[in-house]
């Protein structure tokens, strides 16, 4: 089975849920992730990548990660069999870039810019921190709901 996680700019929210849940190494499982608006010669973009590989070392799974971000396409919806969108937003912009299956996943996972997620006073790394709980907790419960095992 093939997941798909799917988010902006595949530099945080989507990049997380796709290393955690290759990271639980569930077999027969494979991951992958996207970003709606992915443009990886913006220096923001690679900041945010950075900063995503940071905290991904800092819960032990970054062996886990891909080294640059991919662009949603239709090729990679059709050879997904579970794609899940981070937000209504995201969902909003894939639907403008590919024909997305009806049962399409959408969480609610706010990202950093979003809503009350706003930086100030060096408060990245702790809002880094929340997304990547709020992620690993809906993966668990995806993996849960999904009826993959763990063992």
């Amino acid at each position: 089975m093939l997941i798909h996680f799917i988010c902006r700019g595949n530099v945080l929210r989507s990049l997380v849920a796709e290393t955690y849940l290759k990271s639980l190494n569930l077999p027969n499982i494979q991951t992958m992730s996207s970003g709606t608006n992915v443009d990886f010669t913006i220096p923001q973009e690679r900041e945010f990548f950075s900063n995503t590989q940071a905290l991904l070392n800092r819960n032990g799974i970054l062996r886990f990660a891909k080294t640059e971000p991919n662009q949603l396409t239709q090729k990679r919806i059709d050879s997904s069999d579970v794609t899940v969108i981070v937000n209504q937003r995201a969902y909003d912009e894939a639907k403008l870039l590919v024909t997305l299956p009806q049962n399409t996943v959408v969480l609610e996972i706010v990202d950093i810019g979003e809503g009350d997620r706003v930086v100030a006073n060096g408060n990245r790394q702790s809002l880094e921190d929340t997304i990547y709980s709020e992620l690993t907790t809906t993966v668990d419960g995806l993996v849960q709901n999904l009826n993959l095992s763990k063992s």
